[in-house]
């Protein structure tokens, strides 16, 4: 490890060679990155008054906010450790979390559980006084735990990915190694502040290379184009709902996202007529693939690649496929070694650093990376074999079709059929409606034999679908 390869070093680094740029922006206020240090180095005197240590666990809940950021950075800064969670987060999530990590504080919203620990508020730690500042000390090692990311649950009990300085930093390196930036890029982020797309991903390659964060209290398609008008804004993370809904939104075509280079997408596999749309309107759209446990994204496309492809492996990681079934394996400085449980540490790669995806993906004859669905979720009908990635993507332009997702229902003839669960503003297509779209694009096989009209789809607390809950929507 470099003497800066701490989490938030970049952050220190820029506020001692640039501290007039601008760093941050929410709502009417802003802040420097000499003002956004500042306040990080005066939050860590407050944890350190009320009783925080390095080592410590600190859970912090709430909506998107600087003050978060803030508390993000101080948190690790003073070598304890960070455990975000989503602002909606419910009370048995809550509960599994501490019992999990026994943290020594928890920093929340008004109104929200405290579970165990000493309770603080955003007062508590950002007052509108001064204060002291932290004193010089010893920064964290890399190999230290600096966050805790628990996953999104959406099967099981979440799981708490134990997230070192290291793996932080490198993920952060591979961003900048990956994504377009250019000079003076100013970023939007709309994206919940526990997402590890924030922790590892665009916001940190921002502040690496000392452009401007944009941050916003919450996803809103109106508000996206007011923040991307008014503060100029060149690039943005968006998971693919998220993207959806900006496609079809009618400020879209206008002049408001003028200045919109491009768009960074993850969290699932890519729509095709999204990405189209996008082109079209001349803002690129870098498909990515990464998961918590390999500290956000591990690969990157260009923004004119195919449509499906996210791209190469980052520099110092390395992707495979296993043969028999197609599972993406990953091993890099990235990838988390363990999960973080009461009982103790627990791995999460194998004897030879591999970490196991559950994804399935492929290759083409370049070596970019094709996503094309999860191992568990193949639907296996007559004995075939349909990914419903491929089959959501060919309905990706019906007509009318808000959201699409597939998912496999038990049949006592075909073990499981093809179901697509359409959301639509177009009324009520028919199944034959699906079908005929389909012809030519897809094998028959693939087809759907159900259609079931939803006014939405399941999704976690991330916007990831929760296809497990999709048969839940079935008519009896």
């Amino acid at each position: 490890m470099t003497a800066a390869s701490w989490f938030g070093a970049h952050l220190v680094t820029s506020a001692a060679e640039a501290g007039s740029r601008l760093a941050l922006v929410f709502e009417d206020r802003s802040w420097s990155y000499a003002e956004l240090d500042l306040a990080v180095r005066r939050t860590v005197a407050r944890l350190d008054k009320s009783g925080v240590r390095a080592g410590d666990r600190v859970v912090m809940q709430g909506a998107a906010r600087p003050e978060a950021l803030i508390t993000l950075f101080a948190v690790t800064r003073m070598g304890a450790v960070l455990v975000p969670l989503h602002p909606q987060v419910t009370g048995g999530e809550l509960a599994v979390v501490c019992e999990e990590t026994t943290p020594t504080a928890v920093v929340a919203d008004e109104g929200f559980p405290a579970g165990t620990g000493l309770r603080l508020s955003w007062a508590d730690l950002h007052p509108e006084d001064e204060g002291p500042e932290a004193p010089d000390c010893a920064f964290p090692a890399g190999s230290d735990v600096a966050v805790i990311a628990f996953t999104s649950g959406t099967s099981g009990r979440p799981k708490g990915v134990a997230l070192t300085h290291d793996n932080l930093d490198r993920s952060m390196a591979g961003g900048l190694a990956g994504l377009p930036f250019g000079t003076d890029d100013t970023a939007l982020v709309a994206t919940p502040l526990a997402h590890v797309a924030v922790l590892g991903g665009l916001p940190q390659c921002t502040w690496a290379r000392r452009g401007t964060v944009v941050l916003a209290p919450r996803f809103d398609p109106d508000l996206f184009a007011d923040l991307v008008r008014d503060h100029k804004v060149t690039c943005a993370f968006a998971v693919p709902a998220m993207s959806a809904l900006l496609a079809r939104h009618p400020r879209f075509t206008g002049g408001d996202l003028g200045t919109l280079r491009w768009i960074l997408s993850g969290g699932s596999p890519a729509q095709t007529a999204t990405r189209e749309q996008f082109r079209a309107r001349g803002i690129g759209v870098v498909n990515s693939y990464g998961l918590t446990e390999t500290s956000a994204g591990v690969t990157y496309s260009a923004p004119d690649e195919a449509a499906t492809s996210t791209g190469r492996p980052v520099p110092g990681v390395e992707l495979t496929i296993v043969d028999m079934t197609g599972e993406i394996w990953v091993r890099g400085p990235s990838v988390a070694s363990g999960y973080w449980t009461a009982a103790g540490p627990v791995p999460a790669t194998d004897a030879e650093g591999w970490f196991h995806s559950g994804d399935r993906g492929r290759f083409d004859d370049e070596g970019r990376l094709t996503v094309v669905g999860r191992l568990k979720e193949t639907i296996i009908t007559g004995g075939e074999n349909v990914d419903p990635a491929e089959v959501e993507n060919a309905l990706a332009d019906f007509p009318g079709a808000v959201e699409i997702a597939v998912s496999g229902a038990p049949d006592p003839v075909w073990g499981e059929v093809v179901t697509a669960f359409l959301v639509t503003d177009a009324g009520a297509p028919t199944l034959e409606d699906v079908r005929g779209h389909l012809d030519g694009r897809l094998a028959r096989h693939k087809w759907p034999r159900r259609l079931c009209v939803v006014p939405a789809l399941p999704r976690g607390a991330t916007g990831k679908l929760q296809r497990a809950r999709l048969t839940t929507l079935l008519d009896d």
